[in-house]
C-alpha cells in the first residue's frame, strides 16, 4: 500500500508540474499498460473477499473522434476469497484472464483531466484453486459484461496517465468456488458473481491524424487571468511607434476618428485573433483614439459588446467575447476613463458583421462594439 501511495503521488506532481498544451487529434491510436487491483464485490453469502489481490494490463485503443474510442483490453487477475467451514475459514484463489473489447466515452477530451465512461465485454478464462465445491477446481471459459470510468491525465503531448475503475459480471456463479443456484447478486438480478478491478497506468499516444480543431478553440486560453506581463502605456506609445506605418495612422486615426456623436462604434481595427482575449498591437491606436472621445465626453456612458466569430461552441463563444469586452474594459480604466461609465456584454457569435465561411469574414466578427447609454 505505500508503494501505491508513493506511485499516486509520483503521478500527481508529473500532472501539477505541466501545463504544457498539448494539440489532440481527430482521430489516433493509442497503447497503454499498468498494474490493477481486483476484488471481489458480489460473492456466496458464506465466504468474503480477500485483500491480497494483484493483477496487470495491456490495451490497443482506436480512437474515432476526440469523445469515442473502442479499446482492446487483456487483463491478468489474481483474486482471493474466504469460505466458512466447520474447522474454520479456508482460503479460495482463482487465476482469471480476460480479453475486453470496451466503447469509451469522454466528456471532456481537450482538458488536461479527461473523465470517459465505457461500456462492452470480455472472453474471460478462469482456474479457482481450493474451491469450496471440489469439482469447481477446473477450467472455464465464460465470458462478462463490463462497465467502466475512470480519467485520462495528460502528462505530455503523447502520454496520459490513466486511473479507472470497472465493475464486470461473469455469466456464471463459479468464479468464487461456490455454485449457489439461489443468489442473485449480478448485474440486474442475475445469479452471478460480480467483481471490481481498479487500474493505475500511462497510455502512449503513437499515431495521430489530423489536427482537432474542436480542441484548438481551448489552446491558449488562460481563463479569469492578467498576462504574465501586462502592457503599459509605455508599452504600447512603443508598439504603435515601431509597427504601425503612418499611412494606417493618417488613415484610421485622422480621416476616420471615432466620435461622440454616433449611438453605436464599431471599431474597425480592434480585433482579435482566432481563440484569442489578447489585444493586437494594430488595436491599441483605435483604442487611444476612444480614450480620447470619452475623455472629452465626461458624461458619456457606454456598453463594451464583444463578439465571437462562428467557430466553437454557443457556450465557449458567450463567455470568449465577455472576456474581449473585459480586456477593452481594462484598457480604458487604465487610461484614466471612471469604471462607472463602462458596461460590459457579451454576445458570442450573434449580429455577425461579416461572412463568417471566410478567414476574412471571421477576422472582422472578432470585434468589439460600443453603444452609447
Amino acid at each position: 500500500m505505500e508503494k501505491l501511495n508513493k506511485l499516486l503521488l509520483l503521478y500527481v506532481v508529473l500532472i501539477i508540474t505541466n501545463n504544457a498544451p498539448a494539440q489532440l487529434s481527430e482521430s489516433s491510436w493509442a497503447f497503454g499498460f499498468g498494474g490493477t487491483y481486483p476484488r471481489f464485490m458480489s460473492i456466496w453469502s458464506n465466504s468474503y473477499s480477500g485483500t491480497e489481490n494483484y493483477g496487470a494490463y495491456v490495451s490497443l485503443q482506436r480512437n474515432f473522434s476526440e469523445n469515442v474510442a473502442l479499446r482492446f483490453l487483456g487483463n491478468y487477475n489474481y483474486l482471493e476469497s474466504f469460505y466458512n467451514t466447520t474447522s474454520g475459514y479456508q482460503k479460495e484463489s482463482v487465476s482469471l484472464i480476460s480479453t475486453s473489447l470496451d466503447l469509451l466515452y469522454y466528456l471532456v477530451p481537450c482538458d488536461p483531466v479527461s473523465p470517459y465512461f465505457g461500456a462492452g465485454f470480455a472472453g474471460i478464462y478462469f482456474k479457482p484453486k481450493n474451491a469450496s465445491e471440489p469439482e469447481l477446481n477446473d477450467n472455464f471459459l465464460e465470458y462478462q459484461m463490463n462497465l467502466r470510468a475512470g480519467a485520462e491525465w495528460r502528462i505530455s503531448e503523447n502520454w496520459r496517465v490513466i486511473s479507472e475503475a470497472g465493475y464486470f459480471t461473469p455469466s456464471s456463479n463459479k468464479l468464487d468456488g461456490e455454485n449457489d443456484t439461489h443468489e442473485h447478486k449480478g448485474l440486474f438480478g442475475t445469479n452471478c458473481d460480480t467483481y471490481m478491478n481498479f487500474n493505475l497506468g500511462v497510455l502512449y499516444y503513437f499515431s495521430k491524424g489530423k489536427p482537432s480543431q474542436k480542441c484548438d478553440l481551448y489552446t491558449g486560453v488562460t481563463v479569469n487571468a492578467q498576462p504574465l506581463n501586462p502592457l503599459t502605456i509605455q508599452d504600447v506609445e512603443k508598439i504603435v511607434k515601431d509597427n504601425l506605418p503612418t499611412e494606417v495612422i493618417k488613415e484610421i486615426i485622422v480621416e476616420n476618428p471615432i466620435t461622440a456623436m454616433e449611438k453605436k462604434w464599431v471599431l474597425v481595427g480592434v480585433n482579435f485573433d482566432f481563440n484569442s482575449a489578447v489585444l493586437t498591437k494594430e488595436s491599441f491606436l483605435i483604442l487611444l483614439n476612444a480614450v480620447q472621445v470619452l475623455t472629452q465626453n465626461p458624461d458619456l456612458k457606454i456598453e463594451i459588446q464583444g463578439y465571437t466569430d462562428s467557430i466553437g461552441s454557443e457556450t465557449y463563444n458567450l463567455n470568449l467575447s465577455e472576456r474581449r469586452a473585459k480586456i477593452v474594459m481594462d484598457y480604458l480604466v487604465a487610461n484614466g476613463i471612471s469604471k462607472k461609465r463602462l458596461e460590459v456584454k457579451g454576445f458570442g457569435e450573434s449580429n455577425p458583421i461579416a461572412d463568417n465561411k471566410t478567414i476574412e469574414g471571421r477576422s472582422l466578427n472578432r470585434r468589439i462594439e460600443f453603444k452609447t447609454k
